[in-house]
C-alpha cells in the first residue's frame, strides 16, 4: 500500500518519468541501426581457393584434398562439404552447434591450419581465403546499369565510376559485380612470324616477364643514411608490351613483340551475361557493413542513382532491385499501424465505458512500451530487425490489458465513493497480484523460445527478448506512472449515480449467468476439458503443420541447364 501511495501522490514525477522515457526512446529510434535479420553467428565458414586454368580433377587432387587433410585433425567441426570446380575449390564447414561457446577458438584454429598448408601448387594467384557466413553482412540491393547505345568500354567506365561512389559510402563494405569484364591485353602470336624469326613462345613469355619487373636491389650507405635500391621496369601503359625486345644482336635488327604478334587492348572473355528487361547491363551488388543501417544505405544509393540519371539522361538507365530495406519499412508500417489502431480503439472504448481522461492515459501505455523497448535494446547493443519488429507486433495488444485492468479497478473504487488518491492506491493494490501473475506467465510462455536449438533458435531469440522487455516496461508504467496520471482527472470528475451508467443494465444478466455457471462448475469444467481434448485431437489428425505460412512470392527464378559444352551465346 505505502509503495503504491508513494508514486500515486507524485503527479509531477509521473509526468517527468513518462516524458523522459519517450524522449530516450525517440533518441534511440534515431540512432539505432535497422537490419533485415538479427546478427547471428551461423557457425559456417567457407574456404575458397582460386586455381586458374586447372580442371576440376586437378583442383580436387592438388588443392581440395590437401586442405581437407588439415581439417580432419580439428575437433569441433560437425561436417564439411567440398566442391571442386574448374579453376576453383570451395569447402563449406559447419561447426558443431554443441560447441557454440568454443566457436571463436575453433574458427581461429581453422584459419591457422589453412595458413600452414605448404604443399599447394606454386601457380596459385592467392592463398586460400577463409570467410565466415554472417547475417550482419549481406547485399542490400542490386543496382543495374543498362544501355544498348553505349559501347562496352563506355558502359564499363561509367559503371566503374558508379561503383567507386557506392563503395565510398560508409555503410557499404564491398561491391560485387555481374557482367563485368576485366581489362585484358591480348598478344595474338603469328605462327608465320615465329617461323621467320625462329622465336619460340617461351622466349616471348620470358622477354615480357623480364621487362615488366619491380625488384629490390638492397641498400647503399649515403651521407644522410641508408637508401634503398629498387629496380622499376613496369609498364606504364599496357600497350607498351608491343615494344618489348625479344631478341637482339649486334649484326641485325632487334625483334620486338609487335613483329611477332598483334597486340590488342581488349577485355577478358565474357563468362557471365547480365541483362535487365532484355537490355545489356552491368550489375552492382553492394554489401552493407555489419554496423550499418540498411534503410540509410539504400536511401544513399538511391540518391547517387538519381544524380547519375540526371547526368546521363537518355543514354543510360539505372534500376535498383532486390531492395532489402522495403521489408524493414513494411514491418515498421505494421508496427505503426497496429499501434495507431490500438490507440484509437483504446481511446474510443474506454471513453465509452469509463471517461476520456482515463482513455488517454491508458493509450499512452502503447507508445511508452514501444519507446521503452527501443531504448533498452539499443542500450543492450542490438539492432532493430524484422524479427524483432515481429515481437513488437505480438506484444502491442498484450501490454494494453494491464493498463486497462488497473485503470478500471481505480475507476471502480472511485465510483464506490473513495477519494481519488485512495481509489488509485487501493485499486492498484487490489489487482497488482493478478496483473503480475499474468505478466509472469506470459513471459514464461515466450521464454521457452530462448532454448530453441539450431540456427532457427538463434534467429528467434530476439522475439522473447522483446516481449519480456515490453512486459517489464508495461508493469513499471502501470505501477509508477498510471495511478498518478489518473488521480488529477478523478478529482475533476463527478461520480455517477447508481444506474446512471448505461452499462449498469448489463450487470444483472451477467451476474445471473455467472452464478449459473458456478453452480454447475464441475460440469462446465468437464465440458470445456472435453472441448480442449477434442480440439487437440482434431488438430493433430487433420490440421497440417507448416513452420512458415505460404505466401505469394515477391520474386521467382528460372534455371535452365543446357548440354555440356554449350556456349554462352547459345545459352
Amino acid at each position: 500500500m505505502k509503495f503504491f501511495e508513494f508514486f500515486a501522490k507524485r503527479h509531477l514525477f509521473a509526468n517527468l518519468f513518462t516524458i523522459i522515457i519517450l524522449a530516450l526512446g525517440l533518441k534511440a529510434l534515431v540512432d539505432i541501426n535497422r537490419n533485415m535479420f538479427p546478427e547471428v553467428d551461423m557457425g559456417t565458414m567457407i574456404i575458397t581457393t582460386v586455381y586458374p586454368g586447372a580442371s576440376p580433377e586437378d583442383v580436387e587432387l592438388k588443392v581440395t584434398n590437401r586442405l581437407e587433410e588439415e581439417l580432419e585433425g580439428i575437433s569441433g567441426i560437425s561436417t564439411y562439404l567440398s566442391t571442386s570446380f574448374e579453376n576453383r575449390s570451395q569447402i563449406v564447414i559447419d561447426l558443431d552447434p554443441n560447441e557454440e561457446r568454443n566457436h571463436p577458438d575453433i574458427k581461429q584454429e581453422i584459419r591457422d591450419s589453412i595458413n600452414q598448408v605448404s604443399d599447394l601448387p606454386s601457380d596459385l594467384e592467392e592463398l586460400p581465403r577463409v570467410t565466415e557466413v554472417k547475417t550482419s553482412v549481406f547485399p542490400v540491393a542490386e543496382v543495374a546499369v543498362i544501355s544498348d547505345s553505349l559501347s562496352y568500354p563506355e558502359l564499363r567506365e561509367l559503371t566503374r565510376n558508379l561503383k567507386d561512389k557506392i563503395s565510398d559510402l560508409t555503410e557499404i563494405s564491398k561491391v560485387n559485380t555481374y557482367g563485368w569484364r576485366d581489362r585484358e591485353v591480348r598478344i595474338e602470336v603469328n605462327p608465320e612470324a615465329l617461323e621467320k624469326y625462329q622465336v619460340s613462345l617461351s622466349e616471348i613469355n620470358s622477354a615480357i616477364k623480364a621487362r615488366n619487373i619491380r625488384l629490390s636491389g638492397g641498400t647503399f650507405e649515403a651521407y644522410a643514411g641508408e637508401e634503398d635500391i629498387v629496380t622499376i621496369s613496369q609498364f606504364e601503359d599496357p600497350m607498351e608490351v608491343g615494344d618489348v625486345i625479344v631478341r637482339s644482336t649486334f649484326e641485325g635488327p632487334s625483334v620486338r613483340i609487335k613483329d611477332l604478334a598483334e597486340v590488342k587492348d581488349d577485355f577478358e572473355k565474357e563468362e557471365v551475361s547480365s541483362r535487365v528487361n532484355g537490355k545489356r547491363s552491368i550489375s552492382l551488388i553492394p554489401y552493407k557493413n555489419s554496423s550499418a543501417d540498411v534503410i540509410d544505405a539504400v536511401d544513399k544509393i538511391k540518391k547517387i542513382l538519381a544524380v547519375e540519371k540526371e547526368i546521363h539522361q537518355g543514354k543510360v538507365d539505372f534500376t535498383i532491385a532486390n531492395d532489402s530495406s522495403r521489408y524493414i519499412k513494411n514491418r515498421f508500417r505494421i508496427v505503426i499501424t497496429n499501434g495507431g489502431i490500438g490507440l484509437v480503439f483504446v481511446i474510443i472504448f474506454l471513453a465509452i465505458f469509463l471517461n476520456w481522461r482515463t482513455a488517454f492515459w491508458v493509450s499512452v501505455s502503447i507508445p511508452f512500451m514501444l519507446f521503452s523497448v527501443l531504448f533498452m535494446i539499443h542500450a543492450l547493443g542490438y539492432s532493430l530487425d524484422a524479427i524483432m519488429l515481429m515481437g513488437l507486433i505480438i506484444v502491442v495488444g498484450i501490454v494494453v490489458d494491464d493498463a486497462i485492468i488497473i485503470s478500471e479497478s481505480i475507476f471502480q473504487n472511485f465510483e464506490a465513493g473513495e477519494s481519488p488518491l485512495d481509489a488509485a492506491v487501493k485499486g492498484t493494490s487490489r489487482v497488482f497480484a493478478p496483473v503480475v501473475t499474468t505478466l509472469v506467465t506470459t513471459m514464461m510462455a515466450f521464454s521457452t523460445m530462448f532454448f530453441m536449438p539450431g540456427i532457427m533458435g538463434k534467429f528467434c531469440r530476439v522475439i522473447p527478448l522483446v516481449i519480456c522487455l515490453a512486459l517489464i516496461a508495461s508493469l513499471i508504467e502501470v505501477v509508477v506512472a498510471l495511478p498518478a496520471h489518473l488521480v488529477p482527472g478523478l478529482s475533476k470528475m463527478k461520480r455517477a449515480a447508481k444506474g446512471e451508467n448505461w452499462f449498469d443494465s448489463f450487470k444483472a444478466p451477467y451476474r445471473s449467468l455467472l452464478k449459473f455457471a458456478l453452480r454447475f462448475k464441475y460440469i462446465n469444467l468437464g465440458l470445456f476439458t472435453l472441448v480442449l481434448v477434442g480440439s487437440l485431437f482434431y488438430a493433430a489428425k487433420f490440421v497440417p503443420i507448416e513452420i512458415f505460412p505460404k505466401e505469394a512470392a515477391d520474386t521467382f527464378n528460372i534455371k535452365v541447364e543446357l548440354p555440356l559444352g554449350s556456349s554462352l551465346k547459345a545459352t
